[in-house]
């Protein structure tokens, strides 16, 4: 397809204002003011054919194979006329079950490269970028070019396990805790029980002392005294 520029659209008022202002004042020589829309769609024809590319433009998609539900990334778009340079501009078609960040479109760099456009994965399916339109300028800037290219660039979009991960994570740092301080709570109950029974022994070998002690100590009885 090949239409007008805003920069045709601008030239043909700027000439149409003089033509009119000629059949005005010289209304015998009005076809004067026709020279400029002549020269207009000569120039217009010149930068069509000049700017017919459509056998040597390229074009490809570059996307991950797959994605999660809710992530984001990154579709490289690279397209070319060969040995023409052309500013090109590009947008690409997708279905519904990506949204893009900043648009689907834009100009791709003068010096080669690739337009790089961010999409969110919003739906669970097998998502698809199947059209890119691609136009460029004629040498003079008065003509579109414009091209329909079919493309065949799919993403998996796959349910999202990154949370359901780091859900599993933190249920197992809070059991690894819980056994922490069983385990704690189990070794400082041994190393009490073994203190009660430290304390304890202690305690019965100092009621021998003071038994013994008492036994020794025990004044006779009375009758014995007397037989003495």
């Amino acid at each position: 397809m090949i239409y007008p520029s805003g920069r045709a659209v601008w030239a043909a008022v700027a000439g149409a204002i003089p033509a009119f202002l000629i059949a005005l004042v010289l209304p015998h020589v009005w076809y004067l003011g026709l020279l400029w829309a002549c020269a207009l769609l000569a120039f217009l024809a010149v930068d069509a054919a000049a700017g017919r590319g459509r056998a040597s433009l390229s074009a490809t998609l570059t996307a991950p194979p797959q994605v999660g539900v809710g992530g984001r990334f990154t579709l490289h778009i690279a397209a070319g006329l060969g040995t023409h340079p052309r500013r090109l501009q590009a947008r690409v078609g997708h279905d519904q079950r990506l949204s893009p960040v900043n648009g689907t479109g834009g100009t791709l760099p003068a010096q080669g490269g690739t337009l790089d456009l961010e999409f969110d994965a919003i739906r669970r399916g097998i998502a698809s970028f199947d059209r890119l339109w691609l136009r460029w300028q004629g040498p003079f800037g008065l003509t579109w070019n414009q091209v329909v290219l079919p493309m065949d660039r799919k993403v998996a979009v796959l349910p999202d396990v990154s949370s359901a991960r780091d859900e599993a994570i933190t249920l197992l740092q809070r059991s690894a805790l819980a056994d922490g301080h069983a385990q704690r709570r189990a070794g400082q109950g041994r190393a009490g029980g073994a203190r009660a029974l430290e304390q304890g022994g202690a305690g019965a070998r100092h009621g021998d002392e003071v038994g013994e002690d008492f036994i020794i100590q025990r004044p006779p009885a009375r009758g014995q005294a007397g037989v003495g």
